[in-house]
């Protein structure tokens, strides 16, 4: 999943389309990002803010330390989950898992077990 993906995913496509994201430069899209961060860090607008406790099945399964148990949708997910590793601080938003420093995202879903 892109940065771009991630944004839109979080915005919605209206929202994201308004924004003009290709237009922007490079330093205006990290103060956007550097924004985004902080809001997800606030607990702004997002699900929940957690660390992880533990990333099993080579980042397949990532458990926070509220208990929460998310799968990753797909493999490069994954793989990305699996390099976070214990102690990321992440927020979960919407069927997405935003690590927040450095920030990348990443399809999940709940698990029930």
């Amino acid at each position: 999943m892109t940065q771009n993906d991630a944004m839109a995913a979080y915005l919605g496509p209206d929202l994201f389309g308004r924004l003009g994201w290709g237009c922007l430069s490079t330093d205006q899209r990290d103060a956007i990002l550097g924004v985004f961060r902080a809001g997800l860090s606030a607990g702004a607008q997002s699900g929940t803010v957690s660390a992880i406790d533990a990333v099993l099945a080579r980042g397949r399964v990532l458990i926070c330390e509220d208990g929460t148990r998310w799968a990753a949708r797909e493999h490069d997910d994954a793989e990305m989950i699996e390099d976070w590793g214990e102690g990321a601080l992440v927020a979960i938003h919407r069927h997405m898992v935003y690590r927040l420093d450095p920030y990348q995202a990443a399809e999940v879903e709940l698990l029930r077990l």
